[in-house]
């Protein structure tokens, strides 16, 4: 069986067909060219003079320059697709534009125009935008200018995908400090209306409101003591001595227990012991003087002669300045009805007592009235 050789072309079918390209693409040109001169001989009387002369033979020549473009691209640049039809087109109006140029310069040579030559007189003038347009169209359907566009999609999805990423992460947050601040709010609710905070909260305004009252009256200010309830014995969390001695005999407490119950008794043995020497001393002495006017006299007790003399003095100051002794306890944050006694030491004593449980000792007052104290205070409790 015969076997097939392939056809190989030979150096002279090789050299014909690149004259034969070459010398069709020479007429293409020379066509064009022509079409160029006959432009520019028919728009050449209103091109003006100076530099802008050579622009204006540059835009007349766009359909030569262009149809070279047309000839190498078919060669290297166009592919097939949008891009090749497109140049084909833009082939087919280059040609027209400069066949319609063309009979509009032979009928302007041999007369008046008439018809659509004289419509197309007053497009002629323009021929170059139709080279531009085909030039544009060419650019834009090419296929590095397709890849380009669809590479800038991309990113603009890719940043569109980021955006919507960081607004729903955004959400997220709100979200998540929303809830947070629904759960502070709850629970600092829940904090101020437990007792306890409620208990905090009326003695702070307590002592704000003692505060303003004392800058009124031009002295210092101190809050008076928060009125806090105390447990009320015996409770469920008290032990009878009778049955805690029980259990210290059974071994059913502990060390610790049995050494509370046996602090317990001794301070029930020692209440007893000062109320029963409280008593002998009152029968003793033979006074028959109200509970009242013998607590005021036991607080003399607490005070020396020269402490009494300070307070004398504290008073008579205080008088000076047009104050009472009621107005000078209302000043110390001292109730007036805390003062009521027999006789008026009683009274000065009374005040110093419950001055000094508010923190105004003898020798702040005497600072405060403009007394200078000597040898502090001289107080001698029992």
């Amino acid at each position: 069986m015969a076997t097939l050789k392939p056809y190989k072309e030979s150096a002279n079918a090789k050299a014909w067909r690149g004259l034969l390209i070459a010398l069709a693409a020479i007429v293409v040109l020379s066509v064009s060219g022509y079409g160029t001169v006959i432009y520019i001989q028919l728009m050449g009387r209103v091109f003006p003079s100076g530099p802008l002369q050579l622009a204006c033979y540059m835009g007349a020549a766009a359909n030569f320059l262009l149809m070279v473009v047309l000839l190498v691209g078919k060669f290297v640049w166009f592919r097939p697709g949008a891009h090749e039809v497109t140049s084909w087109l833009v082939t087919g109006v280059e040609l027209l534009v400069a066949v319609l140029n063309m009979m509009l310069a032979f009928q302007l040579a041999s007369g008046p125009v008439t018809g659509f030559m004289a419509a197309w007189s007053y497009l002629a003038p323009v021929s170059p935008i139709f080279s531009m347009c085909g030039a544009i169209a060419l650019i834009m359907t090419s296929t590095e200018m397709r890849r380009r566009h669809k590479a800038m999609e991309i990113e603009e999805e890719k940043e569109q995908s980021e955006r919507e990423l960081d607004l729903a992460m955004h959400l997220a947050q709100i979200t998540t400090r929303s809830q947070y601040v629904q759960f502070v709010s709850k629970k600092l609710t829940e904090e101020l209306n437990a007792p306890e905070r409620q208990q905090e909260m009326s003695a702070h305004a307590t002592g704000l409101v003692t505060k303003i009252l004392a800058e009124m009256s031009l002295l210092q200010a101190v809050p008076s003591a928060p009125q806090l309830s105390a447990p009320a014995f015996p409770n469920n969390r008290t032990v009878p001595s009778a049955l805690a001695a029980q259990l210290a005999d059974d071994g059913s407490l502990d060390d610790a227990d049995v050494w509370l119950d046996q602090v317990n008794r001794r301070i029930t043995q020692e209440q007893a012991r000062r109320a029963a020497v409280s008593g002998s001393l009152d029968g003793g002495q033979g006074e028959t003087q109200p509970h009242e006017d013998r607590g005021a006299s036991s607080d003399a007790l607490l005070y020396s002669p020269e402490d009494i003399e300070r307070l004398r003095q504290i008073a008579n100051a205080a008088q000076a300045r047009g104050d009472d002794l009621p107005t000078l306890a209302r000043s110390l944050g001292v109730s007036p009805s805390q003062i009521s006694g027999a006789t008026y030491e009683e009274q000065l004593v009374r005040l110093a007592l419950a001055a000094e449980q508010r923190g105004y000792g003898l020798d702040r007052c005497e600072s405060l009235l403009g007394l200078s104290s000597e040898g502090g205070d001289g107080r001698k409790k029992k």
